[in-house]
This record gives C-alpha cells, sequence and structure tokens, in this order.
C-alpha cells in the first residue's frame, strides 16, 4: 500500500451475496507496480447474516493487492453480502482486477468410492485428477506422435505405446491443435540416461531408429494462463504400473534399466465459478479524488 500513501486516489464499491458456505477469495490479476490496485473486503451491514474472513499470511486489514492474495470467507446464518472497495491511482487509467471467488464443495461430490480408496497410492492422484477433470469440462482433444519399436512413427489421441507389450516408446510429441495464447505444455525426457533438451507443443522430443530407450520423462503445463488448465499424464515403463508426471517433476523407470513403453497425455479446461461483478446505485466513478485515505475493516 506505500504505492498509494502519498499519492491522490478514487475508490469504486460494489455488493456481493453469498449463500452460506466457506469461499476462498483470490486477487487473480498479474501485480503491475506502476499501476496498484487494492481490493478491500468487508460485511455490509445488510441482513442478519455473521461473514467472518480469515486472511493468508500477506494480507492485511482484509486488502488484496497483488497475485495470490488470498481470503478464506464463511458466511453463516443466512446469505450474506460483501462490500467489495477497489483502490486506484486517480492519475492512472482505470485497470480491470478480477477478483475471483471460488466456493468449496462441501457436497456428495466429493465422497470416493470404495474402488478409490482401495486403489494402490501410485494410482490416487490419477483418480483425483479424474475427478476433477469430469468436474472441469471435455479434455482438448490433443493429437500423441510416437516412435515406437519395429513400428515407426504412430499417432494417437490420449494413449500412445502400448502397457501390455513389450516395444520401446522411443520419443514422442505432442500436437495441441488451435493451442490458445499464454498456455503450452512443456517436455522433455533422458534416453539411455541422457538428458535430452525441453520442448513445447509440436516438437519431438527422444530419438528414431537408434534403439535406446527412454529412462525418465518429465512434463508441465507452462505460460502465465497455465493455472487455466489441468494437466492429467502418466508414464508406463515396461513391468512398472502407471506413474503420475506432476508439474515438471522428472519420473524414473522403478526397476533397473525399464523403458518407457506408453505415455498418456490429457489437458482440461478449468470452470472456475467467477464473482460477478455488481455496480452499486451509489457507485459514482466520476466522483473527485481523495487524499489521504486509508482502508480500514
Amino acid at each position: 500500500m506505500d504505492q498509494m500513501d502519498d499519492s491522490p486516489f478514487t475508490f469504486k464499491t460494489r455488493l456481493l451475496t453469498l449463500e452460506p458456505g466457506m469461499y476462498i477469495v483470490r486477487y487473480a490479476s498479474q501485480e503491475i507496480a506502476e499501476e496498484p490496485c487494492l481490493i478491500s473486503l468487508q460485511p455490509a451491514p445488510i441482513g442478519k447474516s455473521s461473514v467472518d474472513f480469515f486472511p493468508g499470511e500477506t494480507v492485511v486489514r482484509n486488502t488484496l493487492s497483488r497475485l495470490g492474495d488470498t481470503l478464506i470467507v464463511r458466511v453463516k446464518n443466512g446469505a450474506g453480502t460483501l462490500l467489495i472497495t477497489e483502490y486506484q491511482r486517480a492519475d492512472l487509467p482505470v485497470r480491470q482486477v478480477d477478483l475471483r471467488v471460488d466456493r468449496i464443495d462441501t457436497s456428495a461430490d466429493i465422497i470416493r468410492s470404495e474402488q478409490q480408496r482401495k486403489a494402490p497410492v501410485v494410482a490416487n492422484k490419477a483418480l483425483a485428477t479424474a475427478a476433477r477433470i469430469e468436474r472441469h469440462g471435455n479434455p482438448i482433444v490433443l493429437k500423441l506422435i510416437g516412435h515406437v519399436q519395429a513400428q515407426g512413427d504412430v499417432t494417437a489421441s490420449e494413449w500412445v505405446g502400448n502397457v501390455e507389450q513389450e516395444a520401446r516408446l522411443e520419443g514422442f510429441a505432442i500436437v495441441w491443435p488451435n493451442k490458445p495464447q499464454g498456455v503450452d505444455v512443456a517436455y522433455s525426457c533422458k534416453v539411455a540416461d541422457v538428458l535430452q533438451p525441453a520442448v513445447l507443443s509440436g516438437n519431438f522430443s527422444g530419438s528414431r531408429g537408434k534403439r535406446a530407450p527412454i529412462t525418465a520423462v518429465a512434463m508441465a503445463l507452462v505460460g502465465p494462463r497455465r493455472a487455466e488448465y489441468v494437466l492429467d499424464a502418466q508414464a508406463v515403463f515396461a513391468g512398472c504400473p502407471p506413474q503420475d508426471l506432476v508439474d515438471g517433476q522428472e519420473v524414473t523407470a522403478q526397476q533397473g534399466q525399464a523403458k518407457l513403453v506408453a505415455l498418456h497425455v490429457s489437458i482440461t479446461p478449468r470452470i472456475e465459478m467467477n464473482a460477478a461483478r455488481y455496480q452499486s446505485p451509489r457507485e459514482d466513478l466520476t466522483q473527485a479524488p481523495l487524499h489521504s485515505a486509508q482502508v480500514t475493516n
């Protein structure tokens, strides 16, 4: 807030009504040091509900000021209304800052089936990812190209290679048709324990015709919009169960000199609930700048 202490600024307010429950409120825009925007949340003096705030470590006076600032909001005893106030420098253009509000799911959807509870530990993340993908929407149709021992290049949409055979998957490429700006998938591998350069979608990683096994794989979403997508990927080495590829962490064969035989890749857009931008009847964007005001609870 030091950026605004000695500068004239304007403010605007809006109201947001929430049903009883728990919510995660996040500042979801990139911070611009020269164009600060503070968002302060307070219970509106409307109704008889109870609204409580549990701020994250970087949050002061229930005021969000940078990407990642987070508040947990608890609403009980009926619907609650938040008074949301945005403070911006008066001598700069008005910024549109995204305040993301997500309700914490406490419905029966969070109950795991008996099969999920008893599944091997190695599959727990894959099952959880599958459940998230079901709630988020339909996976993007990707094109997977793999170079398979004795077969050459093959094409698939979800799994490339064969988990039931011993043929080496010696190289692969992930093609993302109509890929949006701001996000991509990066991947790399080790060929006979030699690390290969990381590449982005559309590029080949590994080898062709060298009879060399892939002994490790790493994969991750990259770019400023990567949080808007979910990556679900597994690698299968000969004689081993599927292993999850987690956020750029290298996955290696669990048994000696095992070789990669299959690879699964799926990318799904997240579907998040965003707070509607409600313009208060009292809001006046043409009001004169105020000086030396403070954000208080």
